[in-house]
């Protein structure tokens, strides 16, 4: 029974890494190098010294003996991409592990204000992990988030969006016009739109360190990929109801570092 358990337990630890890191590594433009340190980072379409996310050699190795990985020569360096089966397999474990975002799809448009004024954009106008904490109330009688967690959150989420960091979100920039009531213009330069998402993922970067190991990781699965808290909590491996105090605190961390005032 023991080995059988520990079977389980790498198996899960397995399927959360490949959830966790062929996100994105399943998508066009993203690769995987080896680091100094003998781990494997992330590295998105722009290239860049420092890697999104790193894996363990170990589970990469087993993502290479599984052929979920294909080698990929370019200027800098070897690089390996998510093969079909990779992809394959990132499709049936997000499948199974997400039934929320499975049930609750629902295909919209929001805009967003940014510094450059109002953005349009493609969403899941469904009703989020986050909107459905707000509005469930606990054995006290209040709310599971508040409305400065909810907001912090929110924020997150948009410039996620803004970043166009989501394979499932498609933006629509043609759309751009100036906050304080220019007329909307033509489709703007394709630079100036990297700029902006850039930017975007920039913000992202550091209100996910502000928050810190794990609970960057929550707020992450939560708030930008939109899943549940039992489906984070098996994903990372954590004991059943703990998702809902660390979510508490990633947010209250993270509308510190939005500098959201506190309410009585």
């Amino acid at each position: 029974m023991t080995g059988a358990r520990a079977t389980r337990q790498t198996d899960r630890r397995f399927e959360r890494e490949v959830r966790r890191i062929f996100r994105r590594l399943a998508e066009p433009g993203y690769c995987a190098g080896e680091l100094a340190d003998g781990r494997i980072g992330l590295f998105g379409p722009g290239g860049g010294k420092r890697p999104l996310a790193t894996m363990e050699a170990s589970v990469w190795n087993e993502c290479a003996a599984r052929d979920l990985v294909e080698p990929v020569e370019d200027a800098a360096g070897r690089r390996w991409r998510a093969s079909d089966a990779g992809r394959a397999l990132y499709r049936r474990l997000t499948a199974a592990a997400d039934p929320f975002r499975a049930q609750h799809q629902l295909a919209g448009e929001k805009r967003y204000r940014t510094e450059e004024g109002e953005v349009s954009l493609a969403v899941n106008e469904a009703e989020t992990p986050l909107g459905w904490l707000r509005r469930r109330k606990g054995a006290d009688g209040k709310p599971l988030i508040d409305d400065r967690q909810f907001e912090a959150g929110e924020k997150l989420r948009a410039d996620f969006t803004l970043g166009q960091m989501s394979p499932r979100v498609t933006a629509d920039w043609s759309g751009a016009g100036g906050g304080s009531g220019r007329r909307r213009g033509p489709a703007r330069d394709p630079a100036e739109i990297a700029n902006h998402a850039l930017a975007a993922r920039e913000r992202v970067a550091r209100a996910i360190e502000a928050a810190g190991p794990h609970l960057g990781d929550i707020l992450l699965s939560v708030c930008c990929h939109l899943d549940g808290l039992e489906t984070a909590e098996r994903g990372f491996g954590w004991p059943k109801r703990s998702g809902k105090l660390v979510l508490q605190i990633a947010l209250d961390r993270l509308a510190a570092h939005y500098g959201m005032a506190e309410r009585p």
